[in-house]
Formats: structure tokens, C-alpha cells, sequence
């Protein structure tokens, strides 16, 4: 997988879909700020440094799990599809954040799209 930085004007605008402001979206923000810069944040909403890598449709109870390149990690958010009880992990390498998801069927579509992208992009 091609390991490239995000350019510094790389920008992604995020629906959380809760109050940033609320304990569970303070830890969207921890997660984010682990890898990322936050630029911008509005109601549910968080606009930070980085690019989607990956975004997939419905697998296993999420409507899409999105992956980002951010200048000092990944970070992978997945958007349920039943409730607002979303989540997200981060880390500094990808291996990192793969081995944090407890869903193989969400592990494995992230490792197939990303291969995909990456022969794609040869």
C-alpha cells in the first residue's frame, strides 16, 4: 500500500452524526486529534486534515465504514446503520487500526477494498 502523506490542503468534512460536545463525541475528537488536525467543527459535524482512503457500502451493522489517511495515522470511522451508536479507531499505521476492529467481516471488506484500490492505482 502506497504510503503517501495527504497534502497539507487535504480537507474531509464528517457528519459524526452526534453533539461533538457530548462525552461520546469528545471521543471522535480524541481519536481525531491522535492522527489529525481539526479545522473546523459544527453541531455534528468536523472538518479535519487528511483524505479518504476507503468508504465502503452496507457490511456487516454499518451503512458505510469510511477510512482516512490524515498526516499522522488513519483513522476509520464506521457509521451504524441501525442506531447512532457510531464509532471509530485510530492509529498510527494501518496495521494498528485493522487490528483494533472487533468485526472480521468489516476487516476483511476494508483489506479488499484497499487492495483493490492499490492495483488500481498501479
Amino acid at each position: 500500500m502506497s504510503e503517501k502523506a495527504p497534502k497539507p490542503t487535504d480537507r474531509v468534512k464528517l457528519d459524526v452524526e452526534t453533539i461533538l460536545q457530548t462525552a461520546e463525541g469528545r471521543h471522535f475528537l480524541n481519536q481525531l486529534n491522535f492522527v489529525s488536525q481539526i479545522v473546523t467543527i459544527k453541531d455534528s459535524q468536523v472538518e479535519f486534515k487528511g483524505e479518504q482512503m476507503v468508504k465502503t457500502g452496507y457490511v456487516a451493522d454499518c451503512k458505510s465504514v469510511q477510512l482516512f489517511k490524515c498526516p499522522d495515522g488513519y483513522f476509520l470511522f464506521c457509521n451504524k446503520a441501525a442506531t447512532k451508536n457510531n464509532w471509530s479507531v485510530s492509529g498510527r499505521g494501518l496495521e494498528e487500526v485493522l487490528s483494533k476492529l472487533y468485526d472480521n467481516e468489516i476487516k476483511n471488506k476494508l483489506e479488499e477494498e484497499l487492495a483493490s484500490a492499490e492495483a488500481a492505482a498501479e
